[in-house]
């Protein structure tokens, strides 16, 4: 199966502007997380997603730099994901 990690993330409750800024900053500097195929953003401002592939070993620690980089401003939850066409099989091994 293929690598991937589905990250939610949501700002944190009680930013004000500033708090709002210097994240903007952060990311102009940090960026999105090793190996990001997509960043979405929710409309509603509260936070987004981005779905991403490991390439190898070393990239779980670039992962959790990232993540810690932007600790005080966001939360995150990092969810293993794969598509459905590689899940299918196991799938239909044992349900199928």
């Amino acid at each position: 199966m293929e690598r991937f990690v589905m990250t939610t993330y949501r700002y944190r409750d009680g930013l004000s502007a500033d708090d709002l800024r210097e994240l903007t900053t952060k990311f102009t500097k940090v960026g999105n997380f090793p190996g990001t195929l997509a960043h979405y953003t929710r409309l509603d401002g509260r936070g987004g997603f981005t779905v991403s592939e490991f390439q190898k070993e070393d990239d779980q620690a670039a992962v959790f730099e990232n993540t810690i980089a932007y600790g005080p401003w966001i939360d995150f939850e990092i969810i293993p994901v794969t598509t459905m066409a590689d899940a299918l099989p196991s799938i239909l091994k044992l349900y199928g």
